[in-house]
């Protein structure tokens, strides 16, 4: 096999940009012939034993292998260590991908983070900022060939407000249906009324606006459609994310609006999380959050359950109604 570097690090708080850079690596590592993959999603309460040991025991028989580890926080000590470990006993035959969130300048200049880098491809991948964000959306249009009008172009970018998962979803389908045309906005807006009614987006943004009844009838006609679950719990997973920084922000006597200032975000987006925040405590969202963590164990088949009374209950918690809590 062509020499590859052994230890491959993605760190980005932007799921997208993470996503793709770590598809390319995994395709790059295929063509290389290695075709055995191991996913491996961090928890809380992580063992890892056992990854160490097969990792060690994996030359004896002679398998070329993939371990691609996923965080969703910073790594604790007890997996920093693991990593350092993991990184030194890295091969040709034994290769790693680390998928961490961003890291703060003190965190990658820890002892730890230094060792497990120092012979690494390391990729720290930014969002694009607000104003970056029409150019992004200009530079993905030329790289899958998708034409859209100037001001067709600007509309795009004010309805999907710095999310590059939402713009990325919305111009692959424009290819689909305008491959060989300038799109204009009369056609972007057919689309957008299309979707709006129903879109994952619209149906977040109603919950975070207290409007429940609502969210929750748009997520049943997800299911009668056979959305794809996964593709709402992303989403979710992103917007509860970051009412816990605008929640743990107030919690400690600090502005929410402040907190959120340095996203990617526009404000109208950051007037429905501060609102969101105002309806429930930082725990209840710190409680939201692991909730999310099995439900995305529960879409990979590793946990039993009903995904979509899952997220519905969710979407019923984020609008304001503590049902957990008179549950419990």
């Amino acid at each position: 096999m062509t020499q590859f570097s052994p230890v491959n690090i993605v760190s980005s708080d932007e799921p997208l940009l993470q996503m793709e850079a770590c598809d390319e690596i995994v395709s790059e590592v295929r063509a290389k012939g290695v075709e055995q993959r191991e996913i491996v999603d961090v928890l809380d309460k992580f063992s890892w034993k056992d990854l160490l040991a097969n990792s060690s025991s994996l030359s004896l028989f002679s398998e070329i292998k993939l371990t691609d580890i996923r965080f969703t926080k910073a790594p604790n000590k007890e997996a920093q260590q693991a990593l350092v470990e993991l990184a030194q006993s890295a091969s040709q035959e034994n290769l790693l991908l680390i998928r961490l969130p961003k890291m703060e300048k003190r965190q990658k200049s820890a002892k730890w983070f230094k060792s497990l880098s120092a012979n690494a491809r390391f990729q720290e991948l930014w969002p694009p900022k607000p104003h970056e964000f029409p150019q992004w959306l200009k530079g993905r249009m030329q790289r899958i060939g998708v034409r859209l009008a100037a001001d067709a172009g600007q509309m795009l970018a004010e309805q999907t407000e710095g999310n590059l998962l939402a713009a990325s979803q919305m111009l692959d389908k424009l290819h689909l249906l305008y491959p060989d045309e300038v799109i204009s906005v009369a056609q972007l807006s057919d689309i957008i009324s299309d979707n709006a009614r129903y879109s994952v987006f619209l149906c977040l943004d109603e919950a975070l606006a207290g409007k429940g009844e609502r969210a929750v009838r748009m997520l049943h006609k997800f299911e009668q459609e056979a959305v794809a679950p996964i593709s709402i719990l992303v989403n979710l997973t992103r917007e509860v994310e970051l009412c816990n920084t605008a929640a743990l922000a107030e919690y400690n006597g600090q502005s929410a609006m402040q907190a959120l200032a340095k996203t990617f975000l526009w404000d109208s987006k950051k007037r429905l999380i501060v609102a969101a925040v105002k309806r429930l405590p930082a725990p209840v969202w710190q409680r939201l959050l692991a909730r999310l963590a099995y439900l995305d164990r529960m879409i990979k088949g590793q946990e039993s359950g009903n995904i979509w009374q899952e997220l519905e209950l969710c979407l019923w918690m984020i609008s304001g109604q503590r049902i957990w809590g008179r549950a419990g």
